[in-house]
This record gives C-alpha cells, structure tokens and sequence, in this order.
C-alpha cells in the first residue's frame, strides 16, 4: 500500500549549497537523505511530494551548516501482511521466484509458488501434477506472508491460495461433493 506522509525534521544544508535557492537547496538534500530509507520500522519512503514549510535556520557549534526545521510530505511503500500484490517475476532460482510488486522484490519460496509439488527446471519452476510452469517474465498475483525491515525492506510472498499465481494459468479447482 501507499501512503502520503507527513515528516517533521531538521534539514541539514551545506554551506556550499548555501548560493542556491533554499527551498530547492533544502528539497534536494531531502531527496538525497530520505529516499530510499525506512523509517517508523515499516515504510519506505520512495518520493518527496512536497515541502510544507520551512522555518529560520541554525547554525550549530562547530558546524557551518545551517538546519532548517522542515515539514514536508513523501510518498510512502508500507506493505501490509495478507495485501495482495500483482508483480512481475524477475528471477527463478532453486529457491524461489522473486518477483518485483514496486519498489522491492519479494521472494516466494518454492514451497509457496503453487498448491503442487514444484520441481526447479530450465530455470521455471513446474508443478509436477498440474504441469503450470512459472518463468521469468510473468505476471503473477501474490499475498504477501511475510515482511522484515531491519536494514533493508524484505517481503515474503505465498501464491498457493485460490485465486493467487500466475495470470492467465489454469488451476484445478477441486470441488466437494454432497456430504
């Protein structure tokens, strides 16, 4: 999911950029100290929306920099356990599929990709009853099981439930009878 969120901080800005424009000088040290980071210990923040307001500046001891208090909005990566996600498989491997939902891969363990016994081939996994292949390239829908934000954002996902894995693949559907 994607949120727009607010951030209040105080942006450091070198002296050298001190010629420039403040706001532009204050919005590109956000894009290079923000982007790509996680904060709150489950967003990643992907893009600067807009700079709110700037306050004076201060100077500290010892520092030629001045700080700006700074409240300014990013759009925000916050991946929810049970979301369904539609991405893009970008490498196979004895492991898994990983597949591309945005900003981050999520991994789907083999165990996970189809409700089969899977079999890694040719580079696709292959399910040994329903012969369904996954390659790179495809487009599947996945839930994601899992998610880990120490350092970098790694997200978990499962493709064996029903309506979940490879579009366009044909699943068997078992119904049950009258009891």
């Amino acid at each position: 999911m994607y949120e727009v969120v607010t951030i209040r901080d105080k942006v450091r800005v070198e002296p050298m950029k001190m010629k420039e424009d403040k706001t532009e000088a204050i919005r590109e040290e956000i894009r290079q100290n923000y982007i790509g980071k996680i904060i709150e210990d489950k967003m990643l923040l992907l893009g600067l929306v807009n700079i709110e307001s700037v306050k004076e500046g201060i100077i500290i001891a010892n520092d030629a920099s001045v700080y700006y208090d700074t409240v300014f909005k990013m759009l925000a990566y916050v991946p929810v356990l049970h979301e369904t996600v539609k991405g893009q498989v970008s490498n196979i491997s004895e492991i898994g599929a990983m597949v591309n939902i945005g900003p981050v891969d999520g991994l789907v363990h083999i165990s996970q990709t189809m409700d089969d016994f899977v079999d890694f081939s040719k580079n696709q996994l292959v399910g040994r009853k329903s012969r369904v292949s996954v390659k790179t390239g495809d487009t599947v829908l996945a839930s994601i099981i899992a998610i880990s934000t120490r350092g970098i954002m790694k997200v978990g996902l499962t493709m064996r439930a029903p309506g979940l894995g490879k579009i366009g693949a044909k699943k068997k559907v078992e119904k049950k009878g009258k009891e």
